[in-house]
């Protein structure tokens, strides 16, 4: 899809002061990732720590001419350029994300959850990409700006979409379903990360559930009571959803029979529809055995093939700095997972440093861990 910047001015409303039409191919809201000038629009967000209307003279040197701003300009200081002026840049970018989006019929999945979303993402993609052409968040692209620029890549060259959708508040998810609007939901974990913002867990599930109003099937960790409670309510709201949970219980769509963690990998046997599988998995920490199960109910829905699945299972890398095992210097083995830091990620690299077993002194290397909302 191709936009002028009178299109963009329809879909986003606001006094448009232009001085000639101009194509629109890039979003940027950093003014230090601007690689084609001519043809992107700078978005200028007011944040806490930075308004991105003090970098317009900086960008207009760099020959940018196209601006989406929320704050007026001094008339004249910015000759042969295009202003679109909004009540709300942040939301605008919303409104152009969602619109783009919806120019596009092939599926979307959308992933949310306290932990794991990135993971998931990363692996769907390393487990699917040969199968798919798929356009998926750049790193972990899941605020409320950093959705809109994840989804403004969709075009047609690809097949399906991976999208990751985070929180850290009530109302956040309301803006970002209309961009994402999957038709395939993960929920990967319910958790306390970022959790100063709700009121309790069942509060933080119902937020993030509404990713999902309009999704086809639910993906979600079945053995997690609370998070299948409030799985249930959303359910009985939205009775055309089809629910795939997956767990040890007997109820669970993908049951867990039995894994076994060996020295460098874990053997999972799993029963679905009344058939047995097992798979190898080359990692050996509950997490990424979890995660990598959300993948296998994923491809099982997308009819690969058993045999096709395990052999991608056993190629999937570590995702870069979440429980990144490298070789440190005097035999000494490190553990990267600086990717985040809350109380849940903590617990699942100590699960996983626990696993080590070659090295008989362990070190931990710890930051504040800020986003878990609970007295020090």
């Amino acid at each position: 899809m191709k936009y002028t910047i009178e299109d963009i001015a329809l879909i986003c409303g606001g006094q448009l002061y232009a001085t000639f039409s101009a194509p629109i191919e890039q979003l940027v809201i950093d003014s230090r990732k601007v690689y084609f000038p001519k043809t992107t629009l700078f978005v200028a967000i007011v944040g806490a720590q930075h308004n991105g209307h003090d970098f317009i003279a900086d960008l207009y040197e760099l020959g940018v001419r196209n601006f989406l701003v929320c704050e007026s300009q001094q008339e004249g200081q910015f000759p042969n350029a295009n202003f679109l002026c909004v009540n709300n840049s942040g939301t605008a970018l919303q409104q152009l994300a969602a619109a783009h989006r919806h120019q596009y019929q092939y599926p979307v999945i959308g992933i949310t959850g306290s932990n794991g979303k990135t993971i998931v993402k990363e692996w769907l993609f390393q487990l699917l990409h040969t199968q798919y052409d798929i356009v998926r968040s750049p790193r972990s692209y899941n605020s409320q700006v950093g959705v809109p620029l994840a989804v403004w890549q969709m075009n047609n060259m690809f097949n399906l979409g991976i999208f990751e959708a985070g929180i850290s508040k009530p109302g956040e998810m309301q803006h970002l379903q209309p961009i994402i609007d999957p038709q395939i939901g993960i929920f990967t974990f319910l958790g306390d990360a970022h959790a100063e913002g709700f009121e309790n867990l069942a509060q933080k599930a119902q937020e993030k559930l509404a990713l999902f109003v309009n999704s086809t099937i639910l993906f979600y960790p079945a053995d997690q009571d609370h998070l299948e409670e409030q799985i249930e309510l959303f359910k009985l709201a939205h009775p055309s959803l089809q629910l795939f949970g997956w767990g040890k219980a007997a109820t669970a769509q993908l049951q867990i029979i039995d894994w076994q963690m060996l020295q460098h990998h874990s053997i999972v046997s799993l029963l679905h529809e009344g058939k047995n599988y097992k798979f190898s998995i080359p990692f050996t920490d509950e997490a990424s055995i979890n995660n990598a199960i959300s993948c296998i109910a994923v491809m099982l829905y997308l009819q690969i093939d058993a045999a096709i699945i395990g052999e991608r299972l056993v190629q999937l890398k570590a995702v870069e700095m979440r429980l990144e095992l490298k070789q440190g210097i005097n035999q000494c083995a490190i553990i990267n997972d600086s990717y985040s830091a809350d109380i849940n990620s903590l617990a699942i690299a100590l699960d996983f440093l626990e696993q080590q077993q070659q090295h008989a002194k362990k070190t931990v290397i710890l930051s504040d861990l800020f986003q878990y909302g609970k007295e020090a």
